[in-house]
């Protein structure tokens, strides 16, 4: 059994339903009601759990269990007190590694983020040129920071077998990505501005220099990841997951043009170099993990990647459950 704490997340759910639809055992676990109800409509098994709450670890079944896999976070992109960060991202992991120690657990995925990579300026990155940060989202990364630590201390001190995936910006149908405000209020990223463009076959213009590419990965290609790192034995330690193929702003407002513009009235994209735009790009190493875990992204190219992503924003099945205000709400979701 994979037992998945914050199964009712974004990856969460995504991850939870495609075990289920495998065939693997998995147990849900996550607070939020509404999304509870949706993993059992889609036949995963499923319970409430708190990290807050010290009882609900002992709710948790321990035998047979072949992994816990933590997805609960606190993210960047959402206005958060900076002890929230820390209470989910850092204590939750802690709160977890030790009950796995306890119930003699060795198997521990947990996801940290390629944010921890933000001052670093290489063309690739890979997990040995270490970490630095900056700017906004600092106590966000300071936290996954954190988490890594204690992942690496339980290896280190209990022989645990605890994986780090370092993810990459993660594209798909149900995700946001620009940044929530506690009131509901939203900025949409570029990303969603070009989206709305392409439905309505208006002309985009990308701002900024063309050759600064970066790294994203779809979501599935996660869901394999996690999987992969639950079924690497002995493996540990940290590992870069990401598509390891880096794309401009303009190739990817090509791209949605052409999958969700309708036919004949297909957006034109120029890019506009006098204009403030993306001033660091990012493309990481992911040798480590195609050689230790055996994993490799499916959805390497744009098209086949926004393919089957419009067919997952056409269905709705994995629609997002944050709060948004209704006249800021993307048209991504």
């Amino acid at each position: 059994m994979i037992l998945v704490i914050g199964a009712t997340g974004y990856i969460g759910r995504y991850f939870c339903v495609e075990m289920a639809a495998r065939g693997i055992n998995v147990l849900a676990l996550g607070r939020s009601s509404r999304v509870l109800q949706f993993l059992e409509e889609n036949h995963v098994p499923c319970q409430h759990f708190d990290l807050d709450d010290p009882a609900c670890f002992n709710t948790i079944p321990t035998e047979d269990v072949e992994a816990i896999v933590f997805l609960s976070a606190k993210l960047a992109e959402i206005e958060t007190p900076v002890e929230e960060f820390f209470s989910v991202n850092t204590i939750g992991v802690y709160k977890t590694l030790e009950f796995a120690r306890r119930a003699g657990i060795k198997k521990v995925v947990i996801t940290s983020s390629h944010k921890v990579y933000n001052d670093i300026h290489k063309d690739v990155i890979a997990e040995t040129d270490g970490i630095c940060f900056t700017g906004s989202h600092s106590p966000y990364i300071i936290s996954k920071i954190a988490a890594e630590n204690f992942a690496e201390y339980y290896n280190k001190d209990f022989g645990m077998n605890t994986v780090v995936l370092r993810l990459t910006g993660v594209h798909g149908y149900g995700e946001i990505l620009g940044h929530l405000n506690k009131d509901g209020s939203y900025m949409k990223s570029a990303f969603e501005i070009f989206f709305e463009k392409s439905l309505k076959g208006e002309p985009i213009t990308v701002w900024g220099n063309q050759s600064v590419v970066r790294d994203h990965i779809y979501v599935k290609d996660v869901v394999s990841a996690l999987l992969a790192a639950v079924r690497s034995g002995n493996k540990k330690g940290i590992y870069n997951i990401a598509s390891g193929v880096g794309h401009s702003q303009y190739e990817e407002a090509l791209v949605l043009a052409q999958v969700f513009g309708e036919a004949g009235k297909i957006s034109t994209v120029t890019a506009d170099p006098t204009k403030p735009g993306l001033t660091k790009g990012y493309v990481y190493d992911i040798t480590k993990a195609r050689n230790e875990l055996q994993w490799e992204p499916q959805f390497t190219d744009l098209t086949k990647l926004y393919t089957d992503y419009r067919q997952e924003w056409l269905t709705k099945r994995f629609h997002n459950y944050h709060w948004i205000q209704d006249d800021q709400k993307p048209a991504t979701l």
